[in-house]
């Protein structure tokens, strides 16, 4: 027997549009004013649907989804604060560029601003973070109603996913009574097609750019967070072992090469002041992902390169080294195939010296670990040989990206993400269980405390797969605060800042049906790290107990230990 609809016919508009876009996939919380979408998108055989309780989970978990389905992910709620819990992820999948279709019930228009419950003026709600909103008509009365709907909700599907990826959102107001059902027959609307011809470069450009370039002695590409691109990677490759062009990568590039300049910070902690010159570039060369390296800003902002290009396919040409001469609007690896054939291979100096001062750093690296003592950096160390081959890792804010960062030679077989769009701590568990579910594929999440207890309803859902494993660093509380130069020095840093915590995760995992494990030192983290690895009944966590004074010490004895 065929399911039954809500009996609400812009509803059933907006459900037949999102299948034909290709919309397959939705994350619903519970609500009354959303009760025909719930109605709707649960009986739609075409889209698979969730359901998650807290909003602000829910939109980190669609986002980790999104990340790993490389399509949009539609994410539905109730009206009220319902909607402003869905902002610090909508913010997140707009600097990252994931697609996230918003689906937020409302009250009539009537309404709002006249006293009612659940009502807040929710139209452009998330303006500043948003590629495209609409809010649909309250009923399809007449034609030019229905072609209304349906021209806004094809312009959001398509914005969604095109220019950049992004989320858009799509307010719908809804009239009692909700709860209303009916079988709606079949029907195939008119389909717009709509034409997006890849932007390409012509030769005249190229050989503009490349002449500008040519007699240069340093080039330098530079990669933040990005998806595993294997084209890319060839294409890298390629520029670093004939044209002998330098490739700095972050671990959540998710690009490797012995020739890939892997663990940015660590070399540069190396180079002496008075040789530092010698590692600017003539030419930088970026494209889209936030860059985690302070250290590589501070270099680029201080000691500008003489050309600048950034590209991208996304409106936005950020000019954050403060140097950008040339914005290219096209993919980033068709570029690189274009202007390949224009570029000499005269610059094996600058690879050199990039690579030399790399293994020195390494040596150093190397040198200070294997005397090291028991510390979030020496955990680090051990686990990087302990996680199993094709694992995904997600990464949170703020130490565990940056302490990744520090080490190379990880497997090939790893992919690395982490939400680096605002870098907030806020959904970073959810994320990981998103993509998790959505990937079906082992997954290791590595949070601190602070982080995991922040978005500890992540836990609160029915979706964690049992090869969802969660490594919880606990050093007491806001471990980056005592990296960070201006609260260490001040009265307020352990109270206001870091905010040692006094909750046992051990019972907070067990209340959810968690697998538990906890270490305090390397013999511990030895002997477990196999055993919570190995075992899948259920999903886990392991809880890895560090020193909170000892660690910010280390770190800077370990960075100065580089030079």
């Amino acid at each position: 027997m065929a399911k039954q609809y809500s009996d609400k016919k812009t509803v059933k508009a907006l459900i037949d549009l999102c299948v034909e876009a290709g919309i397959r996939e939705a994350v619903i919380s519970p609500g009354s004013r959303n009760a025909p979408l719930i109605f709707s998108f649960s009986a739609c055989k075409d889209i698979q649907s969730v359901t998650i309780v807290d909003e602000r989970s829910a939109a980190f978990f669609a986002l980790g989804m999104a990340q790993q389905l490389h399509r949009p992910v539609a994410l539905i709620c109730t009206s009220g604060t319902a909607v402003l819990n869905y902002a610090p992820a909508i913010a997140e999948a707009y600097y990252q560029q994931i697609p996230l279709v918003v689906i937020t019930a409302d009250r009539p228009p009537e309404w709002i601003d006249q006293a009612d419950g659940q009502t807040i003026r929710q139209e452009n709600i998330y303006a500043n973070y948003i590629k495209y909103s609409c809010s649909l008509p309250l009923e399809l009365n007449t034609g030019e109603d229905t072609w209304n709907l349906n021209r806004m909700v094809r312009e959001a599907l398509f914005t969604c996913v095109n220019f950049g990826d992004g989320p858009v959102h799509i307010n719908v107001p809804l009239q009692e009574p909700l709860y209303g059902k009916q079988i709606f027959k079949t029907k195939k609307g008119k389909v717009t097609q709509r034409i997006c011809p890849k932007v390409q470069i012509t030769e005249e450009q190229v050989q503009s750019l490349a002449t500008r370039v040519f007699d240069f002695e340093s080039i330098m590409i530079l990669m933040g967070t990005h998806q595993p691109d294997p084209e890319l990677s060839r294409l890298l490759n390629l520029l670093v072992e004939k044209y002998n062009v330098v490739v700095l990568t972050e671990t959540t590039s998710n690009l490797t090469n012995p020739s890939f300049i892997g663990c940015i910070d660590r070399v540069l902690e190396s180079i002496a002041y008075d040789n530092m010159s010698i590692f600017v570039p003539d030419v930088l060369i970026t494209t889209d992902g936030q860059v985690t390296s302070k250290k590589i800003k501070s270099l680029l902002r201080e000691n500008p390169p003489k050309e600048h290009w950034h590209v991208s396919i996304s409106p936005s040409h950020p000019d954050t080294y403060r140097s950008l001469t040339a914005s290219v609007d096209m993919e980033f690896a068709p570029f690189l195939e274009a202007i390949l054939p224009y570029l000499n291979a005269k610059r094996k100096r600058y690879l050199e010296s990039w690579l030399t001062q790399d293994k020195f750093a390494s040596q150093r690296h190397d040198y200070f670990l294997s005397r090291l003592e028991w510390s979030d950096l020496k955990f680090f160390s051990v686990l990087k040989n302990f996680i199993p081959e094709g694992m995904m890792v997600q990464l949170a804010n703020s130490t565990p990206v940056r302490y990744v960062q520090l080490f190379d030679g990880y497997s090939e077989n790893l992919t690395f993400f982490a939400n680096r769009g605002t870098s907030g701590i806020d959904g970073c568990t959810s994320t990981a269980a998103g993509a998790s579910y959505a990937s079906r594929q082992p997954t290791l999440f590595i949070s601190g405390d602070l982080s995991f207890f922040y978005d500890s309803n992540a836990l609160w859902n029915n979706y964690l797969r049992p090869d969802f494993k969660i490594i919880m660093i606990n050093n007491g509380g806001g471990g980056i605060f005592r990296h960070v130069c201006g609260p260490m020095s001040n009265e307020e840093m352990e109270d206001y800042f870091e905010v040692k915590q006094d909750i046992s995760c051990e019972l907070l995992v067990k209340c959810y049906g968690l697998e538990y494990y906890c270490c305090e030192n390397e013999s511990d983290l030895l002997r477990y790290l196999p055993v919570f690895f190995a075992k899948n009944e259920k999903p886990s966590v392991l809880e890895v107990k560090t020193p909170r004074l000892d660690n910010a010490r280390l770190l800077k004895e370990y960075f100065n230990h580089l030079k």
